[in-house]
C-alpha cells in the first residue's frame, strides 16, 4: 500500500457541536451517507456510539484522563463525552501514524476550550497522542484566529452566545507538527 508523505486535518473540537448533525444534510446530499444515523456512529466524538465509561477511561492518555476527572465532579455528561473524544482522537493518531510513510509528517489544526473553569486541553493531548503512536519530533505553535463565522463566547452556564460580554473560546488554535 502507498503511504501518505503529509497529512493535514483540522479535527472537531470537543465541547462544540455535534458534528454529525451539522454536516448530516450535505453527508447526504453528497452521498457520503445514506442514513444521517450511520454518520453519527463513525463521527469523532459522538456520544451517538456505543460507549462504556468505566472500561473504556483505562485507556486515555495522562492528559486526558486529567482533563477528564477534572471536569468529572462538575458535569458528568461533559466528562464522559471529552472522555469519548480524546479515545477517538488517540485512535486517530495511531491509524494515521500508520497510513503517514516513515519519513512522513501529520499536521493538526486544534483548538483548546474550557468548560466550566476547566480547561480542555486538545492540544496537549494531541502531542501527547502522537509521541505515544510514534512520532519522534512534535511541533506546536498558537495562532490567534480572526473573522470566525461560528459565535467565540459562551454565556455563564457554558451554553453559545452572540453576546460579546460572554467568556470568550476558541480565540486561539494550535497547529501541531508530527514528524516520524
Amino acid at each position: 500500500k502507498t503511504k501518505l508523505d503529509l497529512l493535514i486535518t483540522s479535527p472537531p473540537y470537543v465541547t462544540s457541536y455535534e458534528y454529525a448533525d451539522l454536516h448530516q444534510l450535505s453527508a447526504l446530499w453528497l452521498g457520503f451517507a445514506e442514513d444521517y444515523r450511520t454518520l453519527r456512529r463513525g463521527s469523532i466524538g459522538s456520544l451517538y456510539n456505543d460507549f462504556n465509561f468505566q472500561n473504556e477511561v483505562k485507556r486515555l492518555n495522562k492528559t486526558g484522563s486529567r482533563v477528564v476527572f477534572s471536569l468529572f465532579d462538575k458535569d458528568k455528561s461533559q466528562a464522559k463525552a471529552v472522555a469519548k473524544y480524546y479515545l477517538d482522537m488517540q485512535e486517530i493518531v495511531e491509524k494515521v501514524s500508520q497510513i503517514v510513510s516513515p519519513a512522513g509528517m501529520s499536521i493538526f489544526v486544534i483548538g483548546d476550550t474550557e468548560y466550566k473553569s476547566v480547561r480542555i486541553e486538545n492540544a496537549k493531548h494531541l502531542v501527547e497522542s502522537l509521541f505515544v503512536s510514534g512520532y519522534n519530533k512534535v511541533y506546536a505553535t498558537k495562532r490567534k484566529i480572526s473573522n470566525k463565522i461560528l459565535t467565540p463566547y459562551r454565556d455563564s452556564i457554558g451554553r453559545f452566545t452572540t453576546d460579546s460580554t460572554g467568556r470568550c473560546v476558541y480565540s486561539e488554535e494550535f497547529i501541531i507538527v508530527g514528524q516520524k
